[in-house]
């Protein structure tokens, strides 16, 4: 019985690291993409060609790229006059270190 519990408790260990793993790759891929569609965006407004829609932009900040956006933003002086990024950007930001802290601890 035992050796049983102990099994279960490493498989659970085994399993909360792997959910770890993939929410940081998550988080890591989805603030580079967001990142790099801010700066597409930014290259295609001085072309003055087809540009990516700020519902893409902030629904890829809401779905947890928001630090990514925001380096953007002042790295690129991209969307920085626009309230609905400058207002809501930080506040994402904040909220997702924050979670990100809580589960990497």
């Amino acid at each position: 019985m035992q050796r049983f519990t102990t099994l279960c408790l490493c498989d659970l260990s085994y399993k909360n690291m792997l959910i770890k793993i993939v929410i940081f790759y998550y988080l890591l891929l989805i603030n580079i993409g967001n990142f790099l569609a801010f700066g597409i965006d930014k290259r295609q407004a001085r072309k003055n060609k087809g540009r990516i829609p700020e519902s893409t932009l902030m629904s890829l900040s809401i779905l947890g790229g928001a630090v990514g956006g925001l380096f953007a933003m002042y790295i690129f002086k991209h969307k920085k006059k626009k309230a609905r990024f400058f207002l809501t950007l930080p506040i994402l930001a904040i909220f997702y270190t924050v979670i990100a802290i809580l589960i990497f601890l």
